[in-house]
């Protein structure tokens, strides 16, 4: 009180001079002077009379699991030597993955390790730690680098600080005589640069004295064999650790989490309707959202097959922008049959509903489930129930089978290659399907939960070249989906139908022109439009990219939906064209099976073919429309001239579609170079290596 009675005599002196200055000559003049003198009183007074601090207010702030002992929140280190060291572990297992398979690879890596031979080994995302800091790595530990190439042997975007630092140990001549290291490539030898980042990386550690434990191996996927070439390598690793004095242990069953059923655990909207929480938004992927379904029509005008335009509106997520040439991913949702078919072989189908949650078994294991959340959640939304099953799986899995005759059935079919190849072959083989084929009376009830989550991959995005401009509809992105679907060999006969594509065709309510019936799927409803549903989504930002000037030359060779984008490209050229910007000639190659049922956005192309005129030229190959068949790398060569002058007019070079078309086209471009240049071999590759790194030949294939 003291305090105050002084801090309010210091005021009334302070004060004084001003107030005799400036003595009311109103009422109103006295009020406001009052006012004034409470107004400087209650400031002064604050803390002391009035809005007290709260003595346990810092409470609010701490975070209960560091109290008693729980772990620390500081920022873990980027230094991964360190990082073995503090947590004693024996070895590293990196992955630098784009569609998830590194990951997944690395994570079933270390939990074997574990299992057989008692080994520690940490999963790394390549992008958590400082590539300099793998030299540090001491000679007592290994490193094991699994490692995608996916495009025109480009690197993983999560390996892209190991790719950097790769370059500066080949230019600096950098020694890591220390290091002991095991790598696997995964790629497809459809590709021309097939497998290009595993040997960029395990060449420059041999440069640099590492030490490879065992030869590098490579995983094809262009057939399909990913799983069985990662099965080979795996076989050969364990081997090593074997003569390496690993013993091997007999390998039960550890599961990486606890699942258990709750009754009153709060489930969050994002976790009870998909919202893929687990999903990290980076520089060059936007976060995911749902966005409204709108204008979705049929493209094809003939035949049993369905082509999709659908555009996806960004109306309501204003920071979410997409620039001509960028990529949609769209998160399917898995279809209603195989998700109850998944519950009822597990014996689960009157709790789909109940509340689940999942915990870590150990600290620093990420999953990518939400928890908590339903059941049926986790199978809609989360995770791959319709993709085929490892064989690798099957030997696991008959420890759980429910009786003698399903767990000999399953052990012979997964020690078997042969006999699993065949059956895969002839039955689309999902988890659920295999668990019904092997015991189709008995439910598997003392099948783990947590081994079903383990065993199947997480969902994962499938990825669309925009086939909207950004400068016409900067708003509304336009996806162009093939809707695939296979038939299996048999018997009995089954189709394999194409998740993502399927579940386009069913979001749009577009008919079927299969003769099959279409999987049913759960939508995202929105009310305030009837008929409208929607799709989670993200954006990707891609190199596919238009030149800055709209005077440069283009030349398109697109197949099928290749000519997504460059519906595009030539929609932007026209309308700049339109508003008396000068625009470059454009050669467009486009090729499908037949003029009259499959040339999407043929009425588009026809219709910017009159806005620009003798600027678009327009080469067509039609493979079923005669006796003979012409694809559209025979258009190509055959107008290879025509190619070259506009390419020595500095045009931009783009080519999309299937890889294996894409590698054609390479090859027709390298002879006609070859014939009408009189370069050899080495000079045509340079020539166009040296195109490709000035951003003049951009390819975008798959398959």
């Amino acid at each position: 009180m003291e305090t105050l009675y002084s801090q309010t005599l210091f005021a009334s002196r302070y004060f004084h001079p001003y107030i005799e200055r400036f003595r009311p000559a109103s009422t109103v003049d006295g009020v406001a002077l009052i006012f004034f003198i409470l107004v400087t009183f209650g400031y002064l007074t604050r803390g002391q009379l009035w809005e007290k601090p709260d003595p346990h207010y810092a409470l609010y702030f701490e975070r209960p699991q560091q109290l008693d002992g729980g772990f620390s929140t500081t920022q873990p280190s980027r230094n991964i030597a360190q990082r073995l060291e503090e947590g004693n572990y024996q070895a590293v297992i990196f992955w630098g993955s784009q569609s998830g398979t590194s990951e997944r690879f690395a994570e079933a890596i270390a939990r074997e390790c574990l299992a057989h031979f008692g080994l520690l080994a940490l999963v790394a995302d390549a992008s958590d730690y400082d590539a300099e800091t793998i030299s540090l790595i001491p000679k007592a530990k290994f490193a094991i680098f699994i490692l995608s190439t996916y495009g025109e042997g480009d690197p993983s975007d999560n390996t892209a600080g190991l790719w950097e630092w790769i370059k500066t140990v080949k230019e600096k001549n950098l020694r890591l005589d220390s290091l002991r290291y095991i790598a696997l490539g995964l790629g497809n030898s459809n590709y021309k640069h097939y497998n290009r980042v595993v040997d960029v990386v395990a060449d420059a550690f041999d440069v640099a004295g590492a030490t490879p434990l065992i030869p590098r191996r490579k995983a094809d996927d262009a057939q399909g064999g990913t799983e069985e070439d990662f099965l080979a390598w795996k076989d050969g690793m364990f081997d090593l650790f074997k003569m390496m004095g690993y013993e091997e242990q007999s390998a039960d069953y550890r599961a990486t989490m606890d699942v258990t059923f709750s009754v009153s655990a709060a489930i969050s909207e994002e976790n009870q309707f998909g919202i893929l929480s687990h999903y990290q938004q980076s520089s060059t992927c936007s976060a995911i959202v749902p966005l409204v379904v709108k204008n979705s029509r049929e493209l094809f005008t003939a035949g049993e097959r369905n082509c999709v335009h659908m555009e996806l509106d960004l109306a309501n997520h204003p920071s979410i922008h997409y620039k001509t040439g960028d990529h949609v991913g769209v998160w399917p949702v898995n279809p209603e049959d195989e998700i109850d078919r998944l519950l009822d072989a597990l014996g689960l189908q009157e709790r789909r509903c109940e509340t689940v949650i999942i915990t870590p078994s150990k600290e620093n294991t990420r999953f990518k489930i939400p928890s908590p959340t339903t059941l049926e959640t986790v199978f809609r939304h989360y995770l791959e129930i319709c993709a085929p099953v490892p064989r690798k799986v099957l030997v696991d899995l008959a420890q759980f089978a429910p009786d003698a005759a399903s767990k000999a059935m399953v052990m012979e079919i997964g020690r078997d290659r042969q006999r699993y190849a065949q059956l895969i072959s002839n039955t689309h083989i999902t988890l659920a399907r295999l668990l019904q084929i092997v015991s189709p009376l008995e439910s598997w009830i003392s099948l783990p939960l947590s081994f079903v989550l383990e065993c199947l991959r997480p969902m994962q995005p499938r990825y669309y070249s925009i086939s909207s401009s950004s400068v016409i509809s900067p708003r509304k992105v336009a996806v162009t989906a093939l809707v695939v679907n296979k038939t299996a060999a048999g018997p009995p006969e089954s189709i394999i139908y194409g998740l993502t594509s399927n579940y386009i065709l069913s979001a749009g309510r577009i008919p079927s022109n299969s003769a099959h019936r279409i999987p049913r799927y759960q939508h995202i409803n929105i009310a305030e439009s009837a008929g409208s549903n929607k799709v989670l989504a993200h954006i990707r930002k891609s190199k596919f990219k238009l030149p800055i000037t709209c005077s440069t030359p283009l030349i398109l060779v697109s197949a099928g939906t290749g000519l997504a984008p460059f519906r595009a490209f030539i929609a932007e050229r026209a309308k700049l064209h339109v508003v008396g910007k000068p625009t470059g000639r454009i050669l467009l190659f486009f090729g499908c099976r037949d003029a009259e049922s499959d040339f999407i956005y043929k009425g588009e192309i026809e219709k910017a073919k009159e806005g620009l005129g003798d600027m678009l030229e327009i080469f067509t190959a039609f493979s079923r429309a005669g006796k003979q068949k012409v694809y559209v790398q025979d258009r190509v060569a055959e107008h290879s001239g025509r190619v070259l002058e506009v390419l020595e007019a500095g045009a931009n070079f783009y080519v999309c579609g299937k890889a294996s078309m894409a590698r054609e086209v390479d090859m027709r471009i390298e002879e006609a170079a070859k014939l009408s240049k009189g370069l050899s071999d080495q000079e045509v590759k340079a020539w166009i290596d040296g195109l490709k790194k000035r951003g003049k030949w951009k390819v975008e294939v798959w398959g």
